[in-house]
């Protein structure tokens, strides 16, 4: 297989209506992708949907709909925006698709078989407009959180994570060994700076299913859901592996489910 120019956009979340911010960036991803193409390049350009999560389940039941209903029309409307701009984007991932989750589960499935999660209880404090938790980094000097967090709740329940923080130094050996992973220089080196001067803490990469439900199933334990974060930022790897990308497939052959349908 041939080397491709890969750009995407970010993929946007289905909880609200396109914005005029969202059309700019569309734009000037479509002509990178364009000014690529026209240089004889192999180009593949992707833009699409982020739809899982808290926020769009509270939405989705705000508007009286089950979640998918409310997603299949969202979508919809994010993928006339792709025309009305006159985009020349090559696919529009969901991740809702269900090649997309058979990635998702399949990372998941290896990760956790190579000893990478473990469970245990937390108990603090979590944005629900972030859908993220937080920690005592977050105060203000008063004790409060900022109300650009929304609204804070005290939470005690038990989650898997990754274990993040023992890859920090792999991190910081990649990219100084491979300066162009990161670009332009002047982040490469924000980003190294950063991972020399702080401790990467374990990601929380799950959400209980009695709390949410919306999400991709956890495949090795029936009562937790994907975190939505995982699961979106995964999508640039999962429409590569699902058009048959060597890395990908060579990567998660053995842990693709049966029947899945991605060779």
């Amino acid at each position: 297989m041939s080397k491709r120019f890969y750009v995407t956009t970010a993929i946007d979340y289905v909880n609200g209506q396109p914005h005029v911010g969202q059309a700019y960036e569309k734009v000037i991803t479509d002509v990178i992708a364009r000014v690529h193409r026209a240089l004889g390049e192999p180009t593949f350009f992707l833009t699409g949907t982020d739809e899982h999560g808290q926020k769009v389940q509270q939405t989705a039941m705000a508007a009286g709909k089950p979640p998918q209903e409310y997603c299949d029309e969202l979508a919809a409307i994010w993928r006339s925006l792709a025309g009305t701009l006159g985009l020349s984007n090559d696919d529009f991932i969901r991740t809702t698709d269900p090649g997309h989750e058979a990635i998702i589960q399949a990372i998941l499935t290896k990760l956790n078989e190579n000893g990478h999660f473990y469970r245990a209880p937390y108990h603090g404090y979590y944005s629900m407009k972030e859908e993220t938790f937080l920690t005592e980094k977050d105060r203000r000097e008063d004790g409060t959180f900022d109300p650009l967090w929304g609204q804070v709740v005290e939470l005690v329940e038990e989650n898997y994570y990754f274990k993040m923080g023992r890859h920090q130094q792999w991190l910081i050996d990649h990219i100084e060994a491979n300066p162009d992973f990161i670009a332009p220089g002047f982040r490469r080196n924000e980003v190294l700076g950063f991972l020399r001067n702080n401790t990467l803490e374990d990601l929380c990469i799950t959400r209980p299913k009695a709390r949410l439900s919306w999400g991709i199933p956890l495949p090795f334990d029936p009562d937790y859901i994907t975190y939505v974060w995982f699961d979106a930022l995964v999508n640039y790897a999962s429409l590569p592996g699902l058009r048959g990308d060597p890395v990908v497939l060579d990567a998660l052959g053995p842990w693709l489910p049966e029947g899945s349908g991605i060779e």
